[in-house]
Order: structure tokens, then C-alpha cells, then sequence
């Protein structure tokens, strides 16, 4: 096949931007099978080798200047999508693809450039994530502020998703918002992927330490984090006296660096690599209360072998991790302080889900198996057969 990407991000590797790593794992892996195109958008801040990283796997390459996917409160795409639209038609004449994949649902308006089937990969509704938002504010002006964002992500999906072929996300509750517009044969679940060569398999966690990690501005993170810090800790340093509490990962807002006042709880900040943080803990929470999505995080700590308490909401996207096996899944804040009290107290229990988590991971979640998957979409979409029974 030939196949234009349209990203938001300019994708390179390594990252821990999903807007950068899910389409520069894409390219890495269909590069080997098929002819590929690029159009993407930078930012300031990348470097030179950044934004040329794709090259190699690429017959051609065009970089749009920093630009805006969608407007703040409308969600309606702004002048910058038409200019971005110019240049999807440039390539198209130039490389004459048989499906464009847009990654990230910001172009989604660019679906069937030049007449062309198109897959989007939005991974997760920002509708029903901005429902998600709206669930955990806690005063009327933001309530309602959140609810005027869910009102026009809701018709930015319904006006535009529509446009493509397929969608491409990653739970089955984002399948049921998106299916909505699209009908359900139109939708398909496909997870992320991990990097099993990079994030590779130890067991050298400190004795008591207790790791979450995340991007620290999102609203179900910073909830998580409190909560763990200030309802659950308390009750695992009854038993543990000298556990430790780690919150680590990107762009921590206020309520978040003021958890480190609580005795040992630390909060990093940003880091420029979370796997070190990973790797020292005995155990790894993620005891989200809201959000949907697969959480790379959590497939992270699966590779690199740290066993994790989880709740289910932790867990959307991931049928086949069964607690119990691969990890110990609890919902309430006692559930939780005593799974992460039975991983310190049980090295045999631990050392025995990190394994079977691992093993996991590279039978379904290597970017090899998920680029597959995408590939059999892209596939189906690009044939003339395939593309009359989901447009039918």
C-alpha cells in the first residue's frame, strides 16, 4: 500500500508525547511493508534531528510551521487546518496514496483529502474525556465551563469523524461514544504499543517505595494523586512506616507539589526519563477514579517488570491483563492500601505478576502486533471492496 500520515506532531523517537510516539512507531514499522508519506506539524521547541527523524522511513516528507489543530472553546479547526489542507493535496498529487492515516483527531476535517479513504486515530473521544473532566470539577463555574468543552467536542466528533472510512481507539468505551457517529462496524479497538527493547525487563525496586507516574496537569492524574497521597498512604504507613511515595512525571500543577509537604511523598516534576523511576519502586499504583483510554504507563510498568495495584478505570483497554495474574486490581482506598501492603509483604507474589505481566506484553503489546492491527484497517479501507461495505 501507499500510505500518507497525517500527524499532529512532527513523530520521533524517543518520546512520551503519544501525538510523537504512537505515529513514529507506526512509520518505524510499516516502513519495512509498504510506501509512505508525511505531513506533520513541529512546535518551536523541536530540534533539528527531530523533525527530520522520520525521513528515512518516508518517500516524502512535508513539515507544517507550529500550528493549531482546533480553536480553545468552539473546537472548530481555525485558518491553520485550511493551510494544512493545502499541503495534504500537495503530497497527494506528488505521492498518489491509497489511504491516508490521520493521527490524532485535531485533522480530522483533512478526511478524504483528494478523495482518498481515510483512517483517523483519535485513541480516545476528547468528548468523553471532557465528560470525565466535568465529573471531577468541584466548583459551579468550572462545572459548567467543562461542560460547554464536552458540548463542542461532542459536535466537532459528530461534524467530522464522520468523514472517514474507520476510527482507530483504544477502549471499548471509546468505541461506544464514537460509534454513535460512525455506527459500530466503523470503530475498531486497538491498544498502544511498548517498546519491549527499550523498556526492558528488571527487578530492582527499593523496599517500601511506591511509584505513580503521569503527565501531572491532567485533571484525573492530579485527582489520583491526591488521592493516593492523602486517603490511601496513610493507611499503608501503618504497617509500612518507611514507605515512600513518588509522584513522577511532567508539568505537576500547584495541588500536586503541595502533596510533597505530606511526609515522604515527593513529587519530581518533569524528568527526562521515567523508567528509572519505575524501575526503583516495589510497586506501582495507578489509582485513577476517572478517564478512559489505555494508559501507557501502566503497559510500561508491565515491560519493565514492576508489579502494579491498579483500578479498573487504570485498566480500560486492557481486557486481557486479568488481576490476579498480571497484577492486583482494587477499587476503594482500603482495597488498594491493602494490595499494595500484600506486594511488599509478598516478593513470591510479586516477582511472579511482574513475569506473567512482562510475558503479556510482548505476546499482544509490542508495536510490532499493534502496527498489524492498524495495518489490517488500513487494508480493508484502502480496497475497493472494503471501503463500499463500511461507507454501506
Amino acid at each position: 500500500m501507499r500510505i500518507l500520515m497525517v500527524s499532529q506532531l512532527t513523530p520521533y523517537l524517543p518520546c512520551h508525547d503519544g501525538f510523537r510516539l504512537v505515529p513514529a512507531h507506526l512509520l518505524r514499522e510499516l516502513s519495512c511493508r509498504h510506501a509512505l508519506a508525511l505531513v506533520s506539524a513541529n512546535v518551536a521547541a523541536d530540534t533539528v534531528e527531530q523533525q527530520q527523524w522520520a525521513g528515512p522511513y518516508c518517500e516524502v516528507v512535508e513539515t507544517l510551521p507550529p500550528m493549531r489543530w482546533h480553536q480553545r472553546w468552539t473546537q472548530e479547526p481555525p485558518a491553520d487546518v485550511e493551510r494544512a489542507r493545502v499541503a495534504v493535496d500537495r503530497v497527494i498529487k506528488a505521492f498518489a496514496p491509497d489511504v491516508i492515516h490521520i493521527e490524532g483527531g485535531g485533522p480530522a476535517p483533512l478526511a478524504r483529502a483528494g478523495g482518498t479513504p481515510t483512517v483517523i486515530g483519535i485513541h480516545d473521544s476528547r468528548a468523553l474525556r471532557a465528560r470525565e473532566f466535568r465529573r471531577l470539577t468541584r466548583t459551579p463555574l468550572r462545572w459548567l465551563r467543562a461542560r460547554l468543552i464536552e458540548r463542542a467536542c461532542s459536535a466537532f466528533e459528530r461534524r467530522w469523524l464522520p468523514g472517514a472510512a474507520a476510527c482507530i481507539v483504544l477502549s471499548e468505551e471509546d468505541r461506544a461514544e464514537v460509534a454513535r457517529y460512525l455506527g459500530s462496524a466503523r470503530v475498531h479497538v486497538v491498544p498502544n504499543g511498548v517498546d519491549v527493547a527499550r523498556y526492558e525487563f528488571r527487578r530492582t525496586g527499593q523496599p517500601g517505595r511506591i511509584v505513580f507516574t503521569g503527565n501531572f496537569s491532567w485533571a484525573p492524574n492530579v485527582d489520583a494523586a491526591r488521592r493516593f497521597a492523602t486517603a490511601i498512604f496513610p493507611l499503608i504507613k501503618r504497617q509500612w512506616p518507611a514507605a515512600e511515595f513518588v509522584i513522577a512525571g511532567a508539568e505537576p500543577v500547584p495541588a500536586v507539589r503541595a502533596l510533597a509537604a505530606i511526609p515522604d511523598v515527593r513529587v519530581t516534576g518533569t524528568v527526562p526519563d521515567l523508567r528509572r523511576n519505575i524501575w526503583s519502586a516495589t510497586v506501582y499504583v495507578s489509582p485513577l477514579r476517572a478517564g478512559f483510554g489505555v494508559k501507557n504507563k501502566i503497559l510500561e510498568a508491565m515491560a519493565l517488570g514492576t508489579p502494579i495495584v491498579a483500578t479498573s478505570r487504570s485498566l480500560t483497554g486492557l481486557a486481557d491483563v486479568v488481576s490476579g495474574d498480571h497484577l492486583l486490581h482494587a477499587e476503594s482506598d482500603e482495597q488498594i492500601a491493602a494490595a499494595v501492603q500484600r506486594l511488599l509483604n509478598e516478593p513470591a507474589l510479586a516477582d511472579r505478576l511482574a513475569e506473567n505481566a512482562r510475558q503479556l506484553v510482548e505476546q499482544r503489546y509490542t508495536w510490532k502486533a499493534v502496527a498489524a492491527r492498524y495495518e489490517a484497517v488500513l487494508r480493508e479501507v484502502a480496497s475497493p471492496v472494503g471501503a463500499a461495505r463500511l461507507s454501506a
